[in-house]
């Protein structure tokens, strides 16, 4: 799947052979509406967003990989970047996530327990803001 979209070639190779300043800043461009797409952060700076991005962790997922697993404490705001994941409720979907979409904004601020489970559907980008490091940059 991959190989088609990427017609062979690797993203991630490519961003690593750049300078770091450059890295970061490809970074923050490709990450920056993700993020702001948070209903908190819809009106934040760019200052803000850039200092957010460089906490965000972005992981890849294959098809039915769990991202989040029901009983796990949820790290932070879980947002899909590509592809798409299904929010399940025992075996029924409840949900699909789609880019833009995101799951558990609202552990950003308390501590919480998934109920529900989150559920690669095909390969999926995911970025997940945690909650620790929102905490520090908001407030620094």
């Amino acid at each position: 799947h991959q190989w088609d979209v990427l017609k062979g070639e690797d993203e991630q190779k490519f961003l690593l052979e750049l300078p770091q300043s450059l890295q970061q800043q490809v970074t923050n461009f490709m990450c920056r509406d993700i993020i702001a797409s948070l209903s908190i952060l819809r009106k934040a700076n760019t200052s803000l967003l850039n200092a957010l991005v460089e906490c965000t962790e972005m992981n890849t997922y294959s098809p039915n990989d769990e991202i989040v697993k029901v009983g796990e404490k949820i790290r932070g705001a879980i947002l899909i970047s590509r592809g798409e994941a299904e929010l399940m409720k025992g075996a029924m979907v409840e949900r699909k996530l789609r880019r833009l979409d995101r799951f558990a904004e609202e552990c950003l601020f308390v501590d919480k327990v998934s109920l529900h489970s989150v559920r690669s559907k095909g390969f999926s980008e995911v970025l997940i803001l945690p909650s620790v490091l929102f905490q520090r940059v908001i407030n620094f």
